[in-house]
């Protein structure tokens, strides 16, 4: 069996050398599309492959291991407007920008576009290279209260939003929805229309509606159908992105040529598999061996220990990554059990070790499965998001209920 990973003298972490090799990125001459810088605004990208600010998700740890695989734009997980009121709230871990993350994002919703403009006007303040507003989050208790997918319902609200944002900051401003708030109202194609109008640099649309759950395909030809309303707009600069069921290259593909997007943006694809970023930007990229997968987990680990500071803590918030990271190779259900409940590092490094003891070493992630696409992910594999978006849901009615 080949030595597993390096460990730092003294520590439980595999050294910087190694993870440096895992993340080698692919060569300049790559001809995959995505692997072409992008202009928003006066923010230039290294590619055109953005990961989804994440609810939950999108801290600077996770940010940092997908940016080490490739992702050209990440953002802090989606604000209320109403959370950056208070100082205390101004200065929490989750909006702390790493100094090794080398372009950053944030996304912001509010119950109107006072209330959103008013949280621009704090984000400006902040270490941010662009800001986004969202109008796509489907969750209820977002909803409930007119933020996030019900911006949609009001299409003047839209462009009221986006016209008194805009005055609160000198960054590119960007916007995020869906195809409509549900299947009765899809109006993806006015939305975009105002949104190019009042001058957003950037339209992210996710093919679904707010009552579509992810066991619908996102739908890409409505997606296109809005591109469509956004090139006739007259804006060359105005960059518009595809989302959703981006799993692998061939998903990727799928949506720029379907719908004549500019970029594409990961989102649950994205969980357990930060090797997604690389493959986009490099298709012969192979799926990680047992002893990259194991050093990616515990860099990750690292940085989201040195990150929230208790350890215990980080422990206890780390298990739902271990949870998603825990997949493609055998004997991956006894690896996920230990993990869904170790009480300290030591015992993430004992599983993993345990793990990657029981692996051939040459057996590459999820060679032994059957997927679409040669080996690489797809919608049908996993949908972690949904659960976490049922979750929130229930929270809510039980507190509506309590």
């Amino acid at each position: 069996m080949a030595p597993l990973a390096k460990r730092e003298k003294g520590g439980l972490f595999p050294s910087r050398d190694v993870v440096r090799t895992f993340h080698a990125m692919p060569a300049t001459e790559s001809k995959t599309p995505f692997a072409r810088p992008l202009r928003i605004g006066s923010l230039e990208i290294p590619n055109r492959v953005l990961l989804a600010p994440l609810a939950g998700v999108s801290d600077a740890p996770f940010r940092r291991i997908c940016q080490e695989m490739g992702a050209g734009l990440t953002y802090v997980e989606m604000l209320s407007s109403a959370s950056l009121q208070s100082a205390p709230k101004r200065e929490s871990p989750r909006l702390r920008r790493d100094g090794a993350e080398p372009c950053l994002g944030v996304q912001i919703t509010g119950p109107s576009a006072e209330s959103v403009a008013a949280g621009v006007t704090t984000l400006d303040a902040m270490p941010y290279d662009t800001i986004d507003i969202n109008m796509g989050c489907p969750v209820r208790k977002i909803t409930a209260h007119g933020a996030g997918c019900a911006i949609l319902r009001d299409p003047e609200r839209v462009s009221r939003t986006v016209t008194m944002a805009m005055a609160r900051t000198s960054r590119p401003l960007t916007a995020k929805i869906r195809l409509g708030y549900d299947v009765d109202n899809r109006n993806a194609p006015e939305i975009v229309r105002r949104l190019a109008a009042a001058g957003v640099a950037m339209i992210c649309i996710h093919g679904r509606t707010r009552t579509d759950n992810y066991g619908v395909p996102a739908d890409l030809q409505a997606i296109a159908a809005a591109v469509a309303v956004a090139r006739a707009e007259g804006r060359p600069d105005l960059v518009v992105v595809g989302n959703g069921d981006i799993f692998d290259p061939v998903s990727a593909l799928r949506m720029l040529e379907t719908t004549g997007c500019d970029a594409v943006m990961v989102s649950r694809g994205a969980l357990g598999n930060p090797w997604v970023f690389r493959h986009l930007l490099d298709p012969a990229a192979p799926h990680p061996l047992p002893a990259e997968w194991r050093a990616v987990i515990l860099r990750h680990l690292e940085y989201h220990c040195a990150h929230y500071g208790d350890v215990n803590l980080a422990v206890r918030t780390f298990r739902k990554h271990l949870l998603w990271y825990a997949r493609g190779f055998p004997f991956m259900r006894r690896a996920r059990e230990a993990l869904s409940t170790v009480p300290d590092v030591q015992t993430i490094v004992n599983v993993l070790d345990h793990a990657v003891a029981e692996t051939d070493p040459g057996l590459h992630r999820y060679a032994t499965e059957q997927h679409a696409a040669g080996g690489h992910h797809h919608a049908g594999d996993f949908e972690p998001k949904h659960d976490m978006d049922r979750h929130a849901d229930r929270a809510v009615a039980n507190d509506d209920h309590g």
